[in-house]
């Protein structure tokens, strides 16, 4: 059974031998009596790659981490900030003051997002969808701000979100498409997953393998898994 530790951030150097002596432990960072906030929770956290989440009460801490995270350059896995991520970019409130400048981080993730409509086809190695995809725009950004939108792909709620997108308002992403950007990963890394119905679809179509996809895809969910273990 999976042990959860509340602590605060830094973690103490006791609570973190706990996960190296059992790698089913996780933590809950209690933010108000955490000496680090913000962005320098964040990195360390990021550092760490400890499973963790976080605690947020105050609006006011949530607005703090919210605004970090929108704009972080590193992949770092806290729950919490997915889900508040996602409500935002369907535009549900949430209970924080949304200015222009998070309101253009969350645009930034979106059009990312969107794309990854584009990005499924370009996984296809089809030459008339290849042709298509030639005359979409390009954008060859290699900014790694927002880079946790790959985050919310395990999501299957966000799927709605983006199958809503027309092609035409897609961007053709040259880094994120083709470059491993991602903590080491590739696009694709994120993008086939058990939870993605746009993958299952265009794949089960393209293959009649449907049910042989989702096989590969739980084992290796499973090997991945088991070599965070180790």
């Amino acid at each position: 059974m999976s042990k959860v530790i509340t602590t605060t951030a830094p973690i103490a150097i006791d609570h973190l031998k706990e996960y190296f002596a059992d790698k089913e432990t996780s933590y809950i960072i209690d933010y108000k009596n955490s000496e680090l906030k913000g962005e320098k929770l964040l990195v360390y956290l990021g550092n760490l790659d400890l499973p963790a989440d976080i605690e947020l009460v105050d609006t006011a801490d949530i607005e703090e981490m919210i605004y970090a995270y929108a704009g972080t350059t590193f992949i770092v896995n806290i729950q919490s900030l997915e889900i508040a991520m996602l409500n935002l970019l369907y535009k549900n409130d949430i209970g924080i003051t949304i200015t222009q400048e998070l309101e253009d981080l969350i645009q930034h993730w979106a059009i990312r997002l969107k794309s990854c409509l584009l990005y499924n086809l370009h996984t296809l190695d089809l030459e008339n969808v290849q042709e298509f995809i030639q005359t979409a725009p390009r954008d060859s950004t290699d900014t790694l701000v927002g880079i946790n939108f790959v985050s919310l792909l395990k999501y299957e709620e966000i799927y709605s979100f983006i199958i809503e997108t027309k092609l035409e308002d897609c961007v053709y992403f040259e880094k994120y498409f083709n470059e491993y950007m991602f903590k080491g990963h590739n696009l694709y890394s994120y993008w086939a997953n058990e939870n993605n119905p746009v993958f299952l679809t265009t794949w089960g179509v393209a293959t009649g393998a449907r049910e042989e996809i989702l096989a590969e895809l739980t084992t290796t969910k499973k090997e991945t898994e088991n070599d965070t273990l180790i």
